[in-house]
């Protein structure tokens, strides 16, 4: 009987060990959830530490359905309309915070045509720009970034009719940076230079010297070049917006510009 009893209480004392202990389950608004542990909650946000992990995030609340805490009780923060259960909601991803994400420069060029070739080449650049210069944040890849605006039919033509905070939600990203290059053909320039050159021999006959003399010209396109580079944060607020005209004459003069605007947004670190 003694033996029994015991072989009965460590079962029950194994079981118990082996049992999950509840926790929070937070439901986004695009239908995810994340676990956890809710450790406080003011007007815009709440304060929440992912389960097995330390450290506290906020959550806004503006992206959340509801909370179910561990005691079972159940609170709604954002009800989901019908429209949504099927819309465009589903296809969106949770903010990532301290993720960046660069959109596609417009690149206007010559005669004020767009060019899109160009517009993801600066969005390449401002990208690897932002590797090398913004170590505190994550920076998207943007073949990601074109992937997920592509997926919600946002493209050059219709890019506009987004909202910065609408962009930020697509792609996930706390924050976005725009931009933009106006090059502008201010026409071009000549400028010769000259030499001469002199045949040290005598004519057969004794007289002077003959002198040869040659040049060349040069032919020089000018550009004036202007970038314009903004920050927004995942709720449509400008934090940075700076522009700068190129010193450089060259069509690929946005280069240096755009390297010294991203030194000057609230992105850079060192």
């Amino acid at each position: 009987m003694i033996t029994a009893t015991i072989v009965t209480i460590s079962k029950q004392s194994v079981f118990a060990q082996s049992k999950p202990k509840p926790v929070d389950t937070v439901t986004l608004m695009n239908g995810n959830k994340i676990k956890g542990k809710v450790a406080g909650i003011t007007d815009d946000a709440i304060t929440f530490v992912h389960q097995g992990e330390t450290l506290a995030f906020a959550v806004k609340k503006q992206e959340i359905n509801k909370i179910k805490f561990a005691s079972g009780r159940v609170e709604t923060i954002n009800e989901i309309k019908e429209q949504d259960k099927s819309g465009n909601q589903a296809n969106k991803i949770p903010i990532q915070r301290n993720l960046v994400a660069v959109l596609p420069f417009t690149y206007i060029g010559q005669g004020g045509e767009k060019d899109e070739k160009l517009s993801k080449k600066v969005q390449s650049d401002c990208y690897n720009l932002l590797l090398k210069n913004a170590s505190r944040f994550s920076i998207q890849d943007p073949m990601q970034t074109n992937a997920l605006l592509a997926r919600q039919g946002v493209n050059e033509s219709n890019i506009e009719s987004c909202t910065p905070g609408e962009l930020a939600y697509i792609l996930g990203a706390e924050y976005v940076v725009a931009g933009s290059v106006l090059v502008d053909h201010k026409g071009t320039t000549n400028s010769e230079s000259g030499g001469s050159t002199t045949n040290s021999q005598r004519n057969k006959d004794g007289s002077k010297r003959t002198t040869f003399s040659s040049g060349s010209s040069t032919t020089r396109e000018q550009y004036k070049t202007q970038v314009d580079l903004k920050v927004y944060v995942d709720d449509g607020r400008n934090i940075s917006s700076e522009s700068k005209t190129s010193l450089w004459e060259g069509e690929d003069a946005y280069k240096a510009t755009l390297k010294y605007l991203v030194k000057r947004c609230p992105l850079y670190s060192k």
